[in-house]
């Protein structure tokens, strides 16, 4: 994986790093609204069935993912997506399967090595696709990016496109049923190969399940204010 180190947030730092970076490549593109905290996250962030990762390069984080499980083990507590393409998704997948939704995924504007940098994020996803045995992968992407999705993880749009829960951006639900394509998806790429030892090692729960101190979700506008 080149230079690249994958890691799971377990400290209030890596979660405030991951917040931080999201906001910097959302208000790259204008997805959201300037915040004096200049970090971004969101009310999912707090549910048991998420979890974040960091991608750093050296010491420096350069993207981050989030993974949210949508599953019995989890009481099938919502993922993000159901906001706003529920519909589509118990239409074309059912809402009995094990899903597994890729979302949150940035990289830092900044870096250059975005070909090969736009995989390593979802080793984390694969990752835990494997740990749950997940029916299929999710993940809203913008219209332009369809194609690579297409080729990438042998995914097809669900959804017209639609604004994303938090963003200023409308993206199309794409669906991949990994059961189907999971196994061509890794062997493409070294990346994504796991041991058995790799999966039974990983625990999905983090060790953080709170905002860092003095923060708390703001559930309407999605955004974190201070509290005195």
């Amino acid at each position: 994986m080149n230079n690249y180190r994958l890691n799971p947030c377990n400290t209030e730092k890596e979660i405030s790093d991951a917040f931080k970076l999201r906001y910097i490549a959302y208000r790259n593109v204008e997805a959201i609204d300037e915040n004096p905290k200049k970090e971004f996250t969101d009310k999912y962030d707090l549910l048991a069935n998420s979890r974040t990762c960091l991608v750093y390069e050296d010491s420096a984080p350069v993207a981050s993912v989030r993974a949210c499980v949508y599953s019995k083990e989890h009481n099938f507590l919502h993922l993000p997506a159901f906001e706003v393409y529920k519909d589509e998704i118990e239409k074309e997948i059912g809402l009995d399967k094990i899903i597994v939704e890729s979302n949150r995924f940035v990289i830092d504007p900044r870096e250059v090595d975005s070909k090969y940098l736009f995989k390593v994020p979802f080793r984390f996803i694969i990752l835990n696709i494997l740990k749950f045995d997940a029916d299929y992968i999710i993940t809203a992407v913008r219209p332009k990016h369809v194609p690579l999705y297409r080729r990438f993880l042998c995914m097809e749009p669900i959804s017209e496109p639609k604004k994303y829960p938090g963003i200023n951006v409308e993206m199309i639900m794409m669906a991949g049923d990994f059961r189907a394509f999971g196994q061509t998806v890794m062997d493409k790429e070294e990346i994504y190969k796991f041991t058995q030892e790799d999966v039974a090692n990983y625990q999905f729960t983090a060790a953080l399940r709170k905002l860092p101190t003095g923060l708390v979700i703001d559930d309407n506008s999605l955004q974190r204010k201070n509290i005195i």
